[in-house]
């Protein structure tokens, strides 16, 4: 009975070990793709772009950061209306779609998931601050 306890506790750590070097070699992918092969859309501010739009300089919007503010926060004290704010990132994203869309990695499907889902990601974007 204990031999085949060990033959068992072996199989299944042997099992374990060679599920996790399989999982790791499926995560070194090809950027803009998973291992499933749907599109992951991940793109890169610029946060001086983004001050400028709010009419003030990085150095401020780096100070009302630290204190917790949000992007949303930070356009309501500028007097910026949420509206242009979301407005500024559909345009924003609009572009980067385009472009992705043009290099190739990006398909109409992926495209039409990524619109569907871009409004709740922009709120949750423009509301987010880990420093509060």
């Amino acid at each position: 009975m204990k031999s085949i306890f060990k033959g068992l506790l072996l199989f299944v750590t042997l099992a374990l070990f060679f599920s996790l070097v399989v999982h790791a070699e499926k995560n070194e992918q090809e950027q803009g793709k998973s291992d499933e092969g749907t599109l992951v859309y991940h793109v890169k501010y610029d946060y001086d772009a983004i001050s400028k739009f709010l009419g003030i300089s990085l150095d401020e919007y780096d100070k009302y950061w630290k204190k917790g503010l949000s992007i949303a926060d930070m356009a309501k004290k500028q007097g910026v209306s949420r509206h242009d704010v979301v407005g500024y990132f559909y345009d924003f994203h609009y572009k980067e779609m385009q472009k992705w869309r043009v290099e190739g990695p990006m398909t109409e499907k992926d495209y039409f998931h990524l619109v569907f889902r871009l409004s709740d990601e922009i709120d949750e974007f423009i509301d987010r601050n880990p420093n509060r």
